[in-house]
């Protein structure tokens, strides 16, 4: 079960020692919720910072349909009710959790494919406005909610360089994606893997595989709310085999490789020589 954080503060106000601050744990102006599962769970941390006295009604907690929260729960709303924190609670326990579900959202059928909605957390407190006492005051904030179940646009895969025992492959990312996801396979399906990377890793090294044998190669592209998209058309690639020249001239037992006639086989066969005198020297150096 994974968790988002939001750090819910009381702060003081110049008039009555209280305001309600809500921002999320790294400090980004919205959340976004995934279409699923719907019993996906959300943590909201709160903390008080103010006179508890001076709060006439408990703390409240609820989503809202819409761009804009109220003082009090209206609309199209789900109140939090378990999470209610009055006064006398407040005097001691300064810091708690409120928790919800994405099934949660109101005016949402859970879950709803290729939606994108507004919700907002709504968070406020009726306090004591003075020698008035208590009459319809509130210090209250929210945060933006977005269930998210578009799926981002279909990446596209670039070039592909073969490599030995490897691929080298560059997926081109959508703007709406922050992760991607490069899957490989044998050109009948078999021995499938992913790995995914961050757009700003937008280049794949595919290790591993047999040299020889062409592989089928597919991307999707991910979002903030992990939807993913359609798979981009694919490409295939087989990796090769890369020898360096003593390489080649051990595996021909020491034959010249070239088609040269006799004539120019006595240059060629000293250039071959000279070189294999050069290698012999300098792993005798080494040594």
């Amino acid at each position: 079960m994974r968790y988002l954080l939001i750090a819910l503060t009381l702060a003081a106000s110049s008039a009555f020692g209280q305001t309600v601050v809500l921002t999320t744990s790294n400090n980004t102006d919205s959340l976004r919720v995934p279409k699923e599962p719907c019993n996906l769970t959300r943590t909201v941390n709160w903390a008080f910072n103010g006179d508890a006295s001076a709060v006439c009604e408990p703390l409240r907690f609820w989503l809202v349909a819409g761009t804009s929260c109220s003082d009090e729960p209206s609309g199209t709303f789900y109140e939090l009710t378990n999470y209610r924190v009055p006064a006398n609670e407040l005097l001691t326990r300064r810091t708690g959790s409120v928790t919800f579900e994405v099934s949660n959202l109101p005016d949402l059928s859970c879950p709803a494919a290729d939606t994108e909605k507004e919700y907002r957390l709504c968070a406020s407190v009726e306090i004591s406005s003075g020698l008035s006492g208590c009459n319809n005051s509130f210090q209250k904030d929210d945060l933006s909610l977005v269930y998210d179940a578009k799926p981002p646009s279909a990446p596209s895969i670039g070039t592909v360089a073969s490599l030995d025992q490897a691929l080298s492959v560059r997926v081109n990312a959508p703007s709406d994606a922050n992760r991607l996801k490069l899957t490989i396979s044998r050109q009948d399906g078999s021995g499938s893997r992913s790995v995914t990377q961050s757009v700003d890793q937008s280049l794949f090294r595919m290790e591993n595989l047999e040299n020889g044998v062409t592989y089928r190669l597919t991307a999707r592209a991910l979002d903030e709310a992990d939807n993913e998209s359609v798979d981009s058309e694919s490409k295939e690639g087989t990796p090769i085999l890369t020898r360096g020249f003593m390489d080649r001239y051990v595996e021909a037992n020491g034959q010249e490789m070239g088609g040269c006639g006799a004539a120019g086989a006595g240059v060629a066969g000293g250039w071959v020589l000279a070189a294999l005198g050069f290698w012999l020297s300098s792993r005798r150096n080494r040594s």
